[in-house]
């Protein structure tokens, strides 16, 4: 009979229900096959009961990706070690209970299996690989990208050209707003696994540090792959867009092939902003001015849907200010009505704003355009 290794990486708390009496934890493992990540929901037990029920989860999930019998590495101290874990969390789970609602939390919540460094030394590098992702894609499930840039490229001394890696560090580099470094993993990763959304990642890099030559030539490569490939359509519509050509008739046709797709697309993913707007706030409207421009009653009615990423805006954290431009809003409009993103028609109220209001309009979109002239 086959045996197939697997090794446990970390356990981590996700919620918990007091009521329900529930826990859910998400876990994460490598076979020879490579790196999983699952999650399991569980009543509250005996801690050798949960921890009987966790791993015969875990390789039922991981037996489904394989016919291999699955064999656990060093299992007594998973158990062992388990044990500890768990024991911890529900200790706080059950005083949490008996308090009735006035502690909420549970401070005992992640697990990682190698923390020691004499557990961590005597690995194999293969498994030291594996322990730097999982670190790295944890720490950025918690939005820590500096501390995930380093586990991810400790991870990747042991393993260049491991495509998950490469692509995981991209994300977390671009999430540092370091996407011009992002742009050779993003290459490999898409070289590696020659996928369409591998080089959809790496077209979109491209298109945040506006090399739009680069990211038309990965799109073209998309369609060589698939012809209709949605991503590859709305793409190259994306960059007609923000190289103020014609997009539309490009989205034209990705509705015409989907339209419920493409009406997604638009809600959540479309870039509705256009280089060299943006950079001066004199020449941007407040919420005032563009809530009178777009009908609303209330600033507070477009700030609530700007805050939802409904609405293209410019919102900047330290001083407390959201500013709009009006290029972009006419933009968001066209494209609204034309496709009924959300079901309703919109309209701009030029009229109800000042000659100098208008101006400053104006001039924005007149400064944007000389700017990408003088690029081009």
């Amino acid at each position: 009979m086959e045996f197939e290794n697997l090794h446990v990486l970390s356990a981590y708390l996700k919620k918990w229900s007091y009521q329900e009496n529930r826990l859910s934890f998400s876990y994460s493992y490598f076979t020879e096959r490579g790196y999983g990540r699952d999650f399991v929901d569980m009543r509250v037990a005996a801690p050798q009961t949960m921890i009987n029920d966790f791993l015969n989860r875990l390789v039922y999930r991981a037996k489904e990706k394989g016919n291999s019998t699955i064999k656990i590495v060093n299992e007594s101290d998973v158990q062992r070690k388990l044990n500890m874990f768990f024991g911890k969390i529900l200790k706080e789970f059950n005083t949490n209970k008996r308090s009735r609602g006035k502690i909420r939390m549970i401070s005992n919540r992640s697990m990682d299996f190698y923390y020691n460094d004499f557990e961590y030394q005597p690995l194999e590098e293969n498994v030291k690989f594996y322990v730097h992702l999982n670190r790295g894609v944890n720490k950025m499930n918690g939005d820590l990208w500096a501390a995930a840039i380093d586990d991810l490229n400790q991870a990747l001394a042991f393993n260049p050209d491991d495509p998950q890696v490469n692509k995981y560090l991209a994300e977390a580099l671009v999430k540092s707003h370091r996407i011009e470094e992002a742009i050779p993993y993003y290459q490999k990763y898409a070289e590696s696994e020659n996928s369409l959304q591998g080089l959809n990642d790496l077209a979109h890099a491209y298109i945040k540090i506006e090399h739009f030559k680069e990211a038309e030539s990965v799109f073209k490569r998309m369609k060589k792959l698939e012809p209709d490939d949605l991503l590859a359509k709305i793409g190259q519509a994306q960059i007609a867009y923000l190289e103020g050509k014609d997009h539309l008739s490009h989205l034209d046709e990705v509705f015409k092939l989907d339209p419920e797709w493409l009406r997604t697309y638009l809600k959540k993913s479309w870039g509705y902003k256009l280089p060299g707007f943006g950079s001066d706030e004199s020449k941007m409207w407040n919420a005032a001015t563009a809530s009178r421009y777009l009908g609303y009653d209330r600033p507070f009615d477009l700030t609530k849907r700007a805050f939802n990423d409904e609405i293209p805006c410019y919102f900047d954290s330290e001083k407390g200010t959201i500013r709009f431009v009006q290029a972009e809003l006419d933009n968001w409009v066209e494209i609204q009505n034309r496709f009924r993103v959300d079901g309703q028609a919109y309209h701009v109220y030029p009229d109800r704003l000042n000659e100098k209001e208008l101006e400053i309009g104006k001039l924005k979109r007149s400064r944007a355009k000389s700017k990408k002239t003088t690029k081009a």
